[in-house]
């Protein structure tokens, strides 16, 4: 077997070593080439970072990888790892780790980061193998919809994204929670016109369907998601992976939210033998 930078490679064999490998996973992740391109553009994954290995002419795994600054540190992310299920146990995934975390040392990156469900303790294992520990565990939560027509309201005051980042991110979120990786993300603070309680950054859709990406608020996590719900109370929120060591997952859980999928949130300090 062979591993090669996707750089080198179809974007085809990189679709198909990607749905293949996710044929069986828990969550249904299977792309067209428009999907997974728009994911890697999005997600900030870059060919040049990422790997795929063959077996002759046929791509049986793959890793998609990015290297972006998170709160002043370099920081490198693995995006997701996927092995053909006939070829698993065979080195392919420690071969796509390995070379993924020599490449994040070559780009002088400073920390390893990545997401793992909870329930994919073989996943899980490898990457501890390799000097991953869980820092955290991460919840998708989600509340149906409900405002407050009755009570009095804060309101939400729109922000920039340069704005929030002077004066709101705090950060405590993983990869795909930063603004650099949320697709028409919305920036807002809460406000009762003279005191701050809290930001949020969400997005929305066109069915009135809202995702949360950050609650940054010490205190005030509970009237800031009230706040929101009265803003949009017809819309289903979902709050996706929040960390449960911070403020906003308890404030979620005494509003109503409930977890429907959990993560594992792991980091390697690179460097480090």
């Amino acid at each position: 077997m062979e591993i090669i930078s996707m750089k080198n490679c179809s974007f085809e064999d990189a679709l198909t070593s990607w749905n293949e490998g996710f044929q069986d996973y828990s969550v249904q992740i299977q792309m067209e080439l428009d999907g997974f391109l728009k994911m890697m553009s999005s997600k900030r994954l870059s060919p040049a970072y990422s790997f795929i290995v063959y077996d002759r002419e046929k791509p049986v795994g793959i890793v998609l990888n990015g290297i972006q600054e998170i709160d002043g540190i370099k920081t490198a992310y693995n995006g997701g790892t996927a092995v053909h299920p006939s070829y698993r146990k065979r080195g392919v995934g420690r071969l796509l780790v390995h070379s993924s975390l020599s490449m994040y040392e070559k780009e002088n990156a400073s920390v390893a980061t990545l997401e793992a469900l909870s329930e994919n303790q073989s996943a899980i294992a490898l990457y501890e193998a390799y000097g991953y520990q869980i820092v955290d565990h991460l919840h998708i939560m989600r509340s149906t919809p409900g405002g407050n027509r009755g009570e009095r309201l804060n309101r939400l005051e729109s922000m920039d994204e340069r704005e929030w980042k002077e004066q709101m991110s705090k950060g405590g979120y993983p990869w795909q929670n930063q603004p650099f990786s949320i697709e028409k993300g919305e920036f807002f603070k809460v406000t009762d016109g003279e005191a701050t309680f809290g930001g949020l950054v969400f997005t929305r859709n066109d069915k009135g369907r809202i995702t949360l990406f950050q609650l940054q608020s010490e205190k005030k996590g509970r009237e800031c998601l009230k706040t929101l719900r009265s803003s949009c109370p017809n819309a289903i929120i979902t709050a996706f992976n929040i960390p449960e060591i911070s403020p906003a997952y308890e404030a979620l859980k005494q509003e109503g939210f409930e977890t429907q999928l959990q993560q594992v949130w792991m980091k390697k300090v690179l460097g480090l033998k």
